[in-house]
């Protein structure tokens, strides 16, 4: 029995050891070949934000939850170090009649894009979260956004999808297979972003 517990030790070790090694990896990838698109993002953001215009936000499932995330930490706060009055985002994830009703009449297929007519207005910005870059959803609320006035903005995973280059800004995460690796990428890009509109507007750590 002993020897059992510690060959599943010794795997679960080097498992834990190469996924958090890949992980660091997979970011520092990001570092070396797109900070400029990071920097754009934000930049698109505060320029939205400075001119009276939201930022919205829609995914599905994991990238579901970093919308809600993302919005929350620009609406109530990212860091308790800055004192700042709140920021415009909403998450299109977080209303279970619109997004079943939705379903139901329309096709979940256009729930977002639906959504994104409701709230959405010229100079506002739409941020679209796809893992595999091909939720339909997701690509339909961008095309419409885009249509409509709406800056674009992408984090996408694997190869990009169906969604690569529609947005005006895109990072795609080289990961190709489960979105676990990816979304973990998103959020740490997300805080970055949040951080650089928090110091555009002056707000910074006391």
């Amino acid at each position: 029995m002993l020897d059992i517990v510690l060959d599943r030790k010794s795997s679960h070790l080097a498992y834990i050891r190469e996924t958090l090694e890949y992980s660091a990896e997979l970011k520092k990838q990001l570092a070396r070949e797109n900070a400029e698109e990071i920097f754009q993002m934000a930049e698109i953001i505060t320029e939205a934000f400075r001119s009276g215009n939201k930022l919205l936000i829609c995914g599905n499932g994991g990238s579901a939850a970093d919308a809600q995330h993302i919005a929350t930490e620009f609406t109530i706060r990212y860091r308790s170090s800055v004192n700042r009055p709140a920021m415009p985002a909403i998450a299109l994830t977080t209303d279970s009649s619109a997004l079943t009703g939705g379903a139901n009449d329309l096709g979940y297929d256009n729930v977002f894009m639906r959504l994104v007519e409701a709230w959405g207005k010229p100079g506002d910005v739409l941020l679209g979260i796809s893992t595999s870059g091909n939720s339909e959803s997701v690509v339909r609320a961008v095309k419409y956004a885009k249509e409509h006035g709406l800056r674009t903005l992408a984090l996408l995973g694997n190869s990009g999808g169906k969604m690569k280059g529609m947005a005006d800004v895109e990072v795609i995460v080289p990961h190709k297979g489960a979105a676990d690796r990816i979304q973990e990428s998103h959020i740490a890009i997300a805080h970055i972003i949040i951080q650089l509109v928090e110091e555009n507007f002056g707000y910074t750590a006391k």
